[in-house]
């Protein structure tokens, strides 16, 4: 069984336009005229959910993509709402960093504020609606207490002590103004996040300036491996804006791929960065790539990635399978204390969610062999 392909049907025809707005050899056609009303509606819906809403109003302004004089004003007005939420959120980011900095605490800036001023060609291209902050693994109990003191919570808690340091992705975190912070130590859950080799990705990074401060993210190719990672592993349908951050690394990337391909081999991370990669030229319809482009649609995966590829490939996508496929990667020393951690949690783990250890354990169970999502 092949790589499951997320098919063009799963977006509006012209969201796929929007999204390859202004690449170079895309062959994605606007509409003719102005969309119907219903069309519209959906079409502005699905921009929001993709991250779109700056690509559409550039469009829409540009006269690239026709529109209603009303029409122009519901993207323009949606658009500004977000990019007032980037400001207020790229205030937080600079306290944020500001905290973890005053405890001696390392970090950098993942995902989209990062993209949306190092790889864009204007950062309003870009919405953002969360933040996303890399720490080492051996700081990521020290940052949520340090986080802890400015009002952020995580839910739920640490299955057991040590588990976020020694198993885990990270945590979301959540202060009173009631967005989200995704504190990473890897990039992704997983088998995949298992991988990555944590040191590789602490080298001396990229600045870039918020707000007048000097802040950091990765270094381009390992932010380019990061927005792999999160455009074929995150979410199902894919992400048109992770795609698009992909298209845009992929311009200065895609010719002189050789230092992203030998991490991604040292990762195990060919598949990933293929799919990635591949749907990106694919649904965004980029008809002239280059090395790094023609190497990921040539690609095949083997048995076992195409078996942790489809772990991310649906909708509802299984803690418990994904769990799994961890266990049997993970060296024998540390399957006990992974097991015990998610078949027996602490008690503030499974506060309001199980009755009791067994009550936890039973549903592991269950959710391992039916492939049902883990909530």
């Amino acid at each position: 069984m092949g790589h499951r392909l997320c098919a063009e049907s799963e977006y509006p025809a012209a969201l796929l336009a929007v999204a390859a707005y202004r690449l170079p050899g895309s062959d994605r056609a606007f509409p003719a005229g102005p969309l119907p009303s219903e069309e519209w509606a959906a079409l502005l819906e699905a921009a929001r959910e993709h991250r779109m809403t700056g690509l559409l109003t550039a469009a829409i302004g540009a006269g690239a993509f026709p529109a209603t004089c009303g029409q122009a004003r519901e993207v323009t007005s949606a658009h500004a709402k977000n990019q007032m939420r980037v400001l207020a959120l790229e205030g937080e980011l600079l306290r944020i960093l500001g905290l973890l900095e005053g405890a001696g605490i390392e970090s950098r800036v993942l995902k989209g504020t990062a993209a949306a001023h190092l790889d864009y060609p204007d950062p309003a291209l870009r919405s953002v609606n969360g933040l996303d902050v890399l720490v080492r693994a051996d700081d990521i109990a020290r940052s949520v207490a340090v986080l802890g003191t400015a009002g952020f919570e995580r839910t739920p808690a640490e299955p057991r002590p040590g588990f976020d340091r020694r198993f885990d992705k990270g945590m979301t975190l959540r202060p009173p103004a009631g967005y989200e912070l995704d504190l990473h130590r890897t990039f992704v859950p997983g088998p995949w996040g298992r991988m990555v080799d944590l040191d590789a990705v602490w080298d001396a990074g990229e600045e870039f300036t918020v707000a007048g401060r000097a802040v950091r993210a990765l270094s381009r190719p390992n932010r380019f491996l990061h927005a792999c990672y999160h455009a074929a592993l995150g979410n199902w349908p894919l992400r048109l804006g992770s795609l698009r951050d992909v298209a845009e690394m992929l311009r200065v990337l895609d010719h002189a791929p050789a230092e992203v391909l030998r991490t991604a081999a040292a990762w195990g991370a060919e598949a990933v960065v293929a799919a990635a990669v591949a749907d990106a030229v694919r649904l965004l319809g980029i008809k002239v790539p280059g090395e790094l482009a023609r190497w990921a649609v040539a690609y095949v995966p083997s048995a076992r990635e195409e078996s942790w590829l489809g772990l991310h490939a649906q909708p509802d996508k299984t803690f418990a399978a994904q769990a799994l496929a961890t266990l049997r990667m993970l060296p024998w020393r540390d399957k006990p204390a992974y097991l015990r951690a998610l078949a027996f949690p602490d008690a503030h783990h499974t506060e309001a969610r199980h009755h009791s250890p067994l009550s936890r354990f039973t549903y592991a169970l269950r959710e391992a062999r039916g492939g049902a999502p883990v909530k």
